[in-house]
């Protein structure tokens, strides 16, 4: 009997003494994956508590945060919230690395979650954006994801082997949910900038002294279509008359016609009257 209850306490122990270099090989600023889809951080919809930390560097002066941001009043979009990691300079409160904006329902809870894809961000169920090219070249288990005192984060296999890095794919101060952030409309849009500008003509083009003036509706008329030294007669509005006003191509008037006929009428009636 005291040598099970011997037997059963050394196999207590070595279990013990087994776990502990197990639990010590986990350093500082480094998560360690052990099931499929591990969820790092999440923020419920509607919450004040909209940047929550969940990771930092060995020596605290980076922290990754998980960040929710509600789309500005005047930003447009479809009024959806964006949801985003953020690797920060605690100290000088300074962004070095961010994922992309990725717009979530402002029903939903969203979430950071290290699985198969390394990193992804999660609108609810749905996957809005995850670590490109995160993979082990021998597609190895992902294991760990380290924040490092240099800022740079990073996602190593089971074997060590580094799968992705955040500075390979370098991205900062987006002002996610601000006019003129990704998945925005720009702060001004094209046209509210002058064309006659001194600077940013398409095609090169250099500023002629100031903005061009736009004709004015009073001054459009059909007359630029119309031969030059024919007099111009104002009709209804300023535009062109109702009446045909195009001269003849034999060069002769109407008026000179118009008198020569009344003489030779007059001649020949005056020579009739001589002659009876």
């Amino acid at each position: 009997m005291e040598f099970l209850a011997s037997l059963i306490l050394s196999l207590v122990l070595s279990s013990l003494l087994l776990s502990l270099p197990a639990q010590a090989t986990t350093p500082s600023g480094t998560i360690r994956r052990t099931t499929k889809q591990q969820i790092l951080a999440s923020i419920p919809p509607g919450t004040q508590e909209n940047t929550v930390p969940f990771l930092t560097s060995p020596s605290g002066k980076y922290t990754a945060y998980l960040l929710r941001r509600e789309t500005a009043p005047d930003a447009g979009g479809f009024g959806n919230d964006f949801c985003y990691i953020q690797v920060q300079d605690t100290s000088a409160e300074r962004s070095m690395w961010e994922s992309e904006c990725a717009p979530v329902s402002t029903a939903n809870t969203c979430a950071v979650v290290f699985s198969d894809n390394g990193l992804e961000v999660f609108d609810g169920s749905n996957s809005v954006w995850a670590t490109e090219d995160a993979q082990s070249a021998d597609e190895n288990f992902l294991e760990t994801l380290e924040l490092v005192d240099e800022g740079d984060m990073w996602i190593r296999d089971k074997q060590g082997e580094l799968a992705w890095k955040a500075s390979d794919d370098p991205r900062a101060n987006q002002g996610c949910g601000l006019p003129g952030s990704p998945g925005l409309a720009p702060a001004l849009p094209p046209f509210a900038v002058p064309i006659g500008g001194d600077d940013n003509l398409p095609f090169g083009q250099r500023s002629q002294g100031g903005q061009q003036q736009l004709p004015q509706p009073s001054t459009l008329s059909t007359r630029q279509g119309e031969p030059s030294g024919v007099s111009q007669t104002s009709g209804f509005g300023g535009g062109n008359p109702l009446v045909d006003n195009i001269p003849y191509d034999s060069g002769c008037s109407r008026g000179f016609q118009y008198w020569l006929g009344t003489a030779v009428a007059l001649h020949l009636a005056h020579l009739a009257c001589g002659i009876f």
